[in-house]
């Protein structure tokens, strides 16, 4: 008899029923990379998983085998988000050979949707204050440029795509690109972690001011010093203010959790049990 593709050995000895139960219902942050290590353990848990690209991982997988792996989660019900390649891109780059690097490596990620399926797609800025600090103005028109026939490519496809805070110190450069391109599929995810360790604007302002754009959230943790992927509640992540604000409003944003060792993921859901408690 041909052994059983999916078995409880997969399951992590650490992760019991009421962790596996929120599991369910969260996302997973999964580079393309190394997915193939735990391809296993996340059909066997039918694990949800937002699936990170770089420019290599473009460059480098055919459709078909994209495909492959994708027609496997889909077929254990596994929701998938992809999150788009940010290393060296700059889509409001002052230098246009650059925004066209990036431009190229974007319309490559979004291929990916009509293969993956996915529930939405994450994609950063690339707002850097060292460069734009004077040109804020410049760098909003230059983006709302970019991203343009992305979102219009998004509507068709319907499939939201977000943009993540990273470097910015508030959230009015991402309110000023909504409300330019308003869309029902160009939205905000709230990255906790970015939020704590490099803006000095408190998170009740961010979610204040994008409540309207706010469709996912990264969950991870640090001391405020680096951005470190720490488990949920092991840090200085205002998380008691974010999920009063959650409660309060009726908000139900797709939830990511992003550590950075396979080891955390398990504290991780425990800290996220505790911290949803308000």
């Amino acid at each position: 008899m041909p052994k059983p593709e999916y078995s409880v050995k997969e399951i992590p000895s650490n992760l019991t029923g009421p962790l596996l139960q929120l599991l369910s219902h969260v996302h997973v942050n999964m580079p393309w990379k190394i997915l193939p290590r735990h391809l296993l353990t996340v059909l066997t848990l039918k694990m949800n998983v937002e699936i990170g690209f770089d420019a290599v991982d473009l460059d480098s997988n055919p459709p078909r085998e994209l495909a492959s792996v994708a027609e496997r989660l889909h077929s254990r019900g596994c929701r998938i988000t992809l999150h788009g390649p940010f290393w060296g891109l700059e889509p409001a780059g002052m230098d246009p050979m650059i925004r066209q690097i990036s431009r190229f490596r974007i319309q490559q990620f979004f291929d990916l949707i009509t293969i993956f399926d996915p529930v939405q797609v994450v994609c950063h800025t690339g707002y850097d204050p060292r460069h734009y600090i004077e040109h804020e103005q410049s760098w909003v028109d230059q983006s709302a440029s970019f991203w343009e026939p992305f979102v219009a490519r998004a509507e068709s496809l319907e499939t939201p795509v977000l943009l993540e805070n990273v470097w910015e110190a508030g959230p009015h450069f991402h309110r000023a690109l909504f409300e330019q391109l308003k869309s029902p599929f160009f939205g905000f995810c709230l990255d906790v972690g970015h939020q704590n360790s490099f803006s000095s604007t408190p998170i009740k302002e961010w979610l204040e001011v994008l409540s309207d754009f706010l469709q996912e959230l990264h969950l991870h943790d640090n001391d405020g010093s680096l951005d470190q992927h720490r488990p949920v509640g092991s840090g200085t992540v205002d998380f008691g203010t974010l999920f009063r604000f959650l409660h309060s409003t009726g908000k139900d944003p797709l939830m990511t959790l992003e550590p950075h060792r396979e080891e955390d993921l398990a504290e991780t859901l425990e800290g996220l049990i505790r911290v949803m408690k308000v």
